[in-house]
Parts: structure tokens; sequence; C-alpha cells
């Protein structure tokens, strides 16, 4: 997959470029479409007024012409269009006064901008014209209004029919025409001023369009700086600018950091981890060596001798699969959130099961048990996990218990989580011991510990269990007066 945050050589672009071009594409598209819808509305506005303006034109002269009992010739439409009640000229002005309302007609005007007027006989013969102008002529037998070539282009045609009166006879034909020059005028007017608009336009939103992407990018290019700073150098401090406001770029750097801390901190811990194994497995493996080279040279024809390296030999491997082991189980603990995440565990159920097989395999020890949770109680975790908690945490205590062999469970819930302490009253630890308890490989008593078997990675494991469900683990302790681990689990919502 090709990274789009780097730049494409073969074509010389960015991201930048590429958006930048697309919103003007956009900008573009979206003001030659409007552009279009309005110029085609515009135009049929225009159209659907001439031709109603015409159609009041050949009516009036329709009612002019039908007066008459002969079919209409030159001398007859020039007499009816002289007549009064067409005028040629101007409109009357608004001081003229009406005295009789029915005696007066609408004036109408044969000299408007544009429009033509023929008068045919009933043989198709042109008997009348207000201007010699040619068009196309075609009798026809009702009203009929067509767009026909004019002499600066598209051209209206209104051709009707014309009957007497008195007696239905055809009289002729009458053509009003319109050359739409105004309109035509207006229409080229109107298309340059939406190309120079749309030049203005274009010229603007690539600025803005720029800025705009600019800005938008900006922490696109911090953040591939950034990438780049950690893949040069792991440990690089180079971190994003979360800035004041909650937004998304504020939440992708705030990703960002937090994802490389955790990588850095894994990494760090992982080299911690190897070297801390390197260390520990060095001594068993030393003292197994040892032993089968004095073997190998002396020792297998001593009986007592190869009895005891067989045995420390054998103790050191048991060592070193416990080790083996733990490292597993912690190296697991950190998968939980992909294979774990919806388990739940009743608690109460598992506190008395482990409560009862301890006090069967320690009978010296005394258990005493403060449950006051529901028994239907579940907590979100899977079962052996919290098994494991508990077996680390209740094996610590026996473990390190001393004089008085006793140890005390509490349970409780509060605020949606259960609150589990565990109290021994064995050796306890002291302030530095409490900063580093939970530290990979470290023992309050090195000498001790390792006597007893143990390989620090217990109580590791169980910070990584509980807080890698959503938990808390905690301890308070006195040096010789004992200790009290606090456990703090989500109760399940299921």
């Amino acid at each position: 997959m090709r990274n789009i945050f780097k730049r494409d050589e073969r074509k010389g672009s960015t991201v930048q470029g590429r958006w930048t071009l697309l919103t003007m594409l956009v900008i573009f598209l979206t003001f030659t479409i409007f552009s279009y819808i309005l110029l085609n509305t515009f135009q049929q506005v225009v159209l659907d007024n001439e031709a109603a303006e015409m159609e009041d034109l050949s009516e009036e002269l329709l009612t002019r012409f039908s007066n008459r009992y002969y079919p209409l010739t030159e001398d007859a439409t020039e007499s009816m269009l002289e007549e009064p009640e067409i005028e040629i000229g101007a409109v009357p002005s608004p001081g003229y006064r009406i005295d009789r309302e029915e005696e007066y007609k609408p004036p109408v005007s044969l000299t408007k901008g544009g429009i033509i007027v023929k008068v045919y006989s009933p043989d198709e013969e042109l008997v009348y014209e207000t201007d010699s102008e040619e068009f196309d002529f075609m009798a026809t037998e009702e009203k009929k209004i067509a767009q026909i070539a004019g002499p600066f282009g598209k051209a209206l045609s209104l051709t009707e029919p014309i009957y007497s009166s008195y007696n239905d006879n055809l009289l002729g034909y009458v053509q009003v025409l319109q050359t739409l020059e105004g309109y035509h005028e207006m229409t080229d007017d109107l298309i340059s001023y939406i190309i120079i608009i749309g030049i203005a336009a274009l010229i603007f939103s690539s600025i803005v369009g720029w800025l705009l992407i600019s800005t938008f990018t900006k922490p696109i290019t911090k953040l591939t700086a950034a990438m780049e700073s950690i893949r040069e150098n792991l440990e690089s401090d180079v971190r994003l600018d979360e800035g004041t406001k909650n937004n998304e770029f504020s939440k992708l750097a705030r990703t960002y950091n937090e994802m490389v801390d955790l990588m850095q901190s894994n990494i760090r811990n992982q080299s911690e981890f190897v070297e801390d194994v390197s260390h520990e497995l060095r001594t068993p493996v030393a003292v197994v060596e040892g032993h089968l080279q004095m073997l190998n040279r002396w020792g297998k024809e001593d009986p007592q001798i190869l009895e005891e390296s067989i045995e420390a030999s054998l103790q050191e491997t048991k060592r070193m699969k416990t080790l083996v082991q733990e490292m597993l189980d912690l190296s697991r603990a950190q998968e939980i959130d992909v294979y774990f995440k919806n388990e739940t565990t009743n608690i109460t159920d598992l506190i008395r099961q482990l409560v009862t097989n301890f006090r069967m395999l320690y009978p010296d020890f005394t258990f005493n048990v403060d449950d006051d949770i529901p028994d239907d109680t579940y907590v979100s975790m899977y079962r052996n996990h919290l098994e494991q908690v508990f077996v680390n945490i209740l094996d610590n205590a026996v473990k390190y218990s001393t004089d008085r062999k006793e140890i005390h469970i509490s349970l409780g819930v509060h605020n949606h989580r259960v609150d589990i302490a565990v109290q021994d009253f064995g050796a306890g630890m002291s302030e530095e011991d409490l900063d580093k308890v939970f530290n990979r490989f470290y023992r309050v008593d090195k000498a001790r510990s390792r006597e007893k078997g143990g390989t620090g990675l217990g109580l590791p494991i169980v910070k990584e269990l509980v807080e890698g469900y959503g938990g808390r683990v905690s301890v308070d302790s006195i040096l010789d007066h004992g200790s009290v681990f606090r456990i703090h689990i989500p109760i399940s919502t299921e």
C-alpha cells in the first residue's frame, strides 16, 4: 500500500495540490450547473413572455380583421389597421381622460421592437407586412406557435386563420413574428457575464482552496515529520502539539502521542525484559553446566556426587521451567483486549474454591474470609486469569509469613467494582521495596526468594492481568509487620 502522505515522484504532485485541484473542479462544476440552470430558466421566461405578447397582439388583430364579409386585401387590411382601436404609435398618456370605458379598447402597438406582422389572403398571398424580412409561412387551420430561423438566430412565429364573424368564411391568415433581437442580446450579455464571473470565481476558489487545504494538511505534514523522526530514532522525543481545542486534529495528535509513548514504553520494557531474562537464566544454566562438567571430568564415578549433581540440575531445570512458564503468562497477559475482553467470572464462587484449596494445602495456616458481596456478583475478567491473580497473591502471602500464620481476605462492592484486600502478617516491605515490588524480576529478599523458588514475575503478572481488564492493584506494607494487597476489579454489566 502506497503511503498517501509521501510525495508521488512520478507525477510530481502532492496531496495538497491534488485536493486543491479537486476543490477547484467541484466548484467549477457546481458553478457551471447552476449557471446552465439559470440561463435556461431566463431564456424560457423571456420566450414565454414574448409568446404571451404575440398571442395578445394576434387576438386583437383577429378582432379587427374578422368584422368583414370578404377575403382580406391590401387596401382592406391597411384600412382596418388605421382604425382608432389600434394605435400604431405610442400609448396614450396616463392623463388621458376616458369618459366612457366601453368605448375604449387597449391600444396595441405594431411597432414594438422585434415584432413583425404579415397578413395573407386565403390563397396564401402576402397582402400586408410591417417589415420586408422574409420568413417561412405555412397555412394552418388553427393557431400555431413555432420556433423558426430569423435574422438574429432563433425566432418565434404565430400563425392563425381569420374567419368572418358574419358567415364563418376564411378571410385570410395573420402571422405575428418575433425576431427575438432583444432576447439574443440579453442572452449573449448574460453568457459573457457568466464566463467572466466563472473565471473570477475559479481564480478566487483556487486561492481560497489552497489556503484551506494548507490549513487542513498542516497537521498531516507535522505528523509525517514526527513519524519520520521516530523512524530514524525510535527513542525520539518529538511529539505533536495537541492544542487547546477538542477537535479531530487534537484527537489525532493525542492518539499519536499516546501511541508513540506506548511503543517506546514497550520497546524499553522488552529490552529490560530480555536483559532480565538473560540474567535470570544465566545462573541456572551455569549451575547445570558446572555440574555436568564436573560429572564429565570425574564425578560420574562417585555415586554421591552423581546423585547431588543430578538433584541440583533437576532443581535448576525446574526453576527454568517455572521461569519460562511465567514469562509466557506475562506475555499472554498483554493480549487481553484481543482474546478475553468480553469474559466474565462469578467472583464469590472462585474465592470460596481457592480458599478451600489453600486450607487443604496449608493446614497450619488460618484463612479468614469477610465476604460482603452478593452470591451472583460477576466481574469483567476471565476465570483463569482471576484465579491466577489470587493464587499469586495468596501464595505470596503464605510464602512470606513467618511467625503469625494468618491471612485475612475481604471482599466488598463500591462504585460498580469489587474491592478485594488480602492481608498477611509476615515480613512486610520497606518504602523502597513498595515502589519496585511490581517490577519484573524484582525480589524483596533475593536470597530468601531464590530459596523459596521465586522468580520475581508473580506480582508483575498480577499487575498486568488486573490492569488489562481495567482494574487496579496496590500494596501497603510495614516492615516486619505484614502487607495488604488491594485489588479493584470492575463489575460486569452483562
